[in-house]
């Protein structure tokens, strides 16, 4: 908990909440406009903010000079694990609230899992 202020965590939150804001944006839309179901179409706004998600992380967070070819499976790999959290936290608050603070509240939980995982397995900091 000491190090929750640090600069890494401040910008993996601040980018995070860019990922996170597509995310539910693209829900929204597949929900009401696609009249997708709630818990599919929040998977795949997921793996949409993914994309978006990885480029930010690795280039302005971590800094990261390691190879996207070692990388990218990774994230990959954190990002499916931190899809099963969301499928299966939103899939149990969408049954009791709104949907979008349903997604809210679910991303607050893989937020916590895919900060500490893509810190430690995934990103290795460029040598300044």
């Amino acid at each position: 908990m000491k190090r929750l202020l640090d600069a890494s965590f401040v910008r993996y939150f601040a980018f995070g909440t860019i990922a996170a804001s597509l995310q539910v944006a693209t829900l929204a839309f597949l929900v009401e406009i696609a009249g997708m179901g709630e818990v599919y179409a929040s998977t795949v706004a997921f793996y949409f903010a993914v994309v978006v998600n990885y480029f930010l992380q690795r280039h302005y967070t971590f800094r990261s000079s390691e190879p996207h070819r070692l990388a990218l499976p990774k994230f990959v790999a954190v990002s499916t694990i931190g899809a099963g959290i969301n499928a299966l936290a939103f899939g149990l608050l969408v049954t009791l609230m709104h949907y979008v603070v349903a997604q809210c509240l679910s991303l607050l939980l893989v937020f916590s899992v895919n900060y500490s995982l893509s810190k430690t397995l995934i990103f290795r900091r460029r040598e300044t």
